[in-house]
């Protein structure tokens, strides 16, 4: 009966090891992929932070350039 139950469980033990190695490469890739959508969203919370800064640059050189058309006033003709 020993030879029984040690051949029942060798081969309980390598169908439990055989299911975690068989899945190794896809949650790898799922690994990876989540590590590239991580990484494009904060590529993409970056590009948009900087056109918020750039859009308030923007404003800013707009109020100071009228501010100054407004203090020099209309040309004299």
């Amino acid at each position: 009966m020993p030879d029984g139950s040690s051949a029942s469980l060798a081969g309980s033990v390598a169908a439990n090891t055989a299911i975690p190695l068989g899945l190794a490469p896809s949650l790898a890739m799922d690994m990876t992929y989540v590590a590239m959508a991580d990484s494009l969203g904060l590529a993409m919370q970056n590009a948009v932070a900087n056109q918020q800064r750039a859009q308030v640059i923007t404003e800013a050189a707009l109020a100071q350039v009228l501010t100054l058309i407004i203090t020099k006033g209309t040309a004299k003709s």
